[in-house]
């Protein structure tokens, strides 16, 4: 497990829905405090407890792939053998970028599909 922090990041509360708030996927949930972080945070829901960031994981991920400087977040998916990439669908051109070309890259060395979102579209590729 990485001893990284969030930071200013705060993607996830934009990308990730959060049920028991009836939150959707693509908007700001009402308790985050953007570039600051959630102001629920000791009272926040399972989901949100449950949300593991790849970059916060894993420290072998590039400091220039925070979340929010790529635009994306890389999470577990239910999916056997795979990862979903949310993509923040205000900046839809990330999908090209070379941080995202290069994190698709290394996601596929380990899992054998991607997933990826971008508000309401969605693809996949596979090794």
């Amino acid at each position: 497990m990485s001893d990284r922090n969030c930071g200013e990041c705060t993607l996830c509360c934009k990308l990730m829905g959060v049920p028991e708030l009836k939150k959707p996927a693509a908007k700001w949930c009402a308790s985050c405090d953007q570039g600051k972080g959630c102001s629920i945070y000791e009272e926040r829901p399972q989901s949100c407890r449950n949300f593991q960031c790849f970059w916060l994981m894993d420290e072998n991920f590039p400091d220039e792939f925070r979340p929010d400087r790529i635009h994306a977040l890389a999470a577990f998916n239910d999916v056997k053998d795979s990862c979903v990439l949310h993509v923040d669908p205000a900046k839809p051109r990330a999908m090209g970028s070379p941080e995202v070309q290069a994190l698709t890259d290394a996601l596929l060395k380990v899992y054998s599909k991607v997933f990826f979102l971008c508000g309401k579209e969605s693809a996949m590729m596979q090794r």
